[in-house]
């Protein structure tokens, strides 16, 4: 009986309701939409993030004056190598060019790194994770190197050139492939491959610092302690991408080497993340709430149109709280629908927004389907609390009277 209720009035008022359904689809379909975007967008923003610099910091340990290069592949081996996008490993100090005192700074500029246990090796250098960096000319090879362009402009060095950079007892003359900008430090040094600035320095095998790109999770607000976290605590914490547990991670698999953040980048990540799912999830809530609004507008339209049909079924028996349930049921039956197309279109809407807007391919995740048919379900239940309470107070003996 109740379900023949249900549907009958379902039936007969076919308009109504399609309104109301097609209120929670637009709000279903944007909520998954964004939803499907903040929850896959986040890494693919993480990785665009990361070609605007590093966000950790190698220097050698207390113990150490430096970090052993061949130590370094095993970056690649922690909990979370797969979030280590790449890395570059310098070696720096003072040298003598044409009379002048300039820094020289040997590092990875495309380097394949071997990993045991994996297949395929790991390509890294400034390069990959420097991609700002404005080489007027080709990437140096052994005996070869770049000069900054203020360098260049104040030494009169020309890309085809050569010159001669002495430090200590060695020197070494290198071939000038191309000119270095970069708006930063690097300006002003002159660049070689590793293994050139380890010897003339002396200092096989030695790097001074890396600088690590890693992928990441923003961090609590509240500062986390983990020597003070119980051990199912940290074992979370551990587990999780933040920059600090990573940061462990890497002094664990590096142990002459001491990690710091490089906060400006870091923290700008973190929030800028932090505030794009912000904003998803706001304009997800505008969404549900107007989907809602719309609800309320199509059951109190019904209920006014349904005032005779309420007061004859309260007076052959039916109490409020098998009124409340009949309409409560045909919010449910329009939040379902609702839910159920919306959550369709929103999968294309977010395939479209990833091409469009991101430039990326979004993957679709089980959970917001699941959240926005919750959400399309509440809010129509909710959309039709203030219509029901209006039908259970509607009394038999005013509407048959037709008052």
């Amino acid at each position: 009986m109740f379900f023949n209720l249900l549907f009958s009035a379902i039936r007969r008022r076919k308009l109504r309701i399609a309104l109301a359904v097609l209120a929670v689809v637009m709000g279903a379909s944007i909520a998954t939409s964004l939803l499907t975007v903040s929850f896959d967008i986040n890494e693919k923003m993480g990785r665009e993030l990361k070609s605007y610099g590093a966000n950790i910091l190698l220097l050698p340990s207390s113990e150490a004056a430096f970090i052993r290069e061949d130590g370094l592949y095993k970056m690649k081996t922690i909990f979370w190598r797969h979030n280590i996008l790449g890395y570059s490993p310098y070696l720096s100090d003072d040298v003598k060019i044409n009379g002048e005192e300039i820094a020289l700074s040997g590092t990875y500029f495309e380097e394949m790194i071997s990993v045991p246990g994996e297949d395929e090796g790991f390509t890294t250098g400034v390069k990959s994770i420097a991609p700002w960096w404005d080489v007027e000319g080709d990437w140096p090879k052994e005996g070869e190197a770049l000069i900054g362009v203020s360098v260049a402009d104040k030494l009169n060095l020309k890309r085809g050139g050569s010159f001669r950079a002495e430090f200590g007892d060695s020197s070494a003359v290198y071939n000038i492939s191309g000119i270095l900008s970069t708006g930063g430090e690097e300006d002003h040094q002159v660049i070689v491959p590793l293994k050139d600035a380890q010897e003339l320095f002396s200092r096989k095998g030695m790097v001074d610092r890396v600088v690590v790109s890693a992928l990441t999770t923003p961090e609590p607000d509240k500062k986390i302690d983990p020597d003070s976290l119980p051990p199912e605590e940290y074992e979370i914490w551990y587990c999780t991408p933040y920059i600090s547990s990573i940061m462990l991670q890497l002094e664990e698999a590096v142990p002459d080497a001491s990690a710091k953040p490089i906060r400006q980048v870091a923290d700008n990540e973190g929030k800028l993340l932090g505030k794009f799912q912000g904003l998803m999830f706001l304009i997800t809530a505008v969404a549900m709430i107007s989907a809602s609004i719309g609800v309320t507008a199509a059951m109190n339209t019904s209920i006014f149109e349904r005032r005779k049909e309420i007061g004859l079924m309260k007076a052959i028996g039916a109490d409020s709280v098998q009124i409340s349930r009949l309409f409560l049921a045909e919010a449910a039956v329009i939040g379902i629908a609702g839910g159920a197309v919306g959550s369709l279109i929103g999968t294309v809407l977010a395939r479209m927004i990833g091409v469009w807007v991101f430039g990326a391919h979004i993957n679709l995740s089980p959970v917001p389907f699941l959240i926005s048919g919750l959400l399309s379900v509440g809010v129509a239940l909710l959309g039709g609390m203030l219509p029901v309470k209006q039908a259970v107070e509607i009394e038999p003996s005013t509407i048959l009277k037709g008052d």
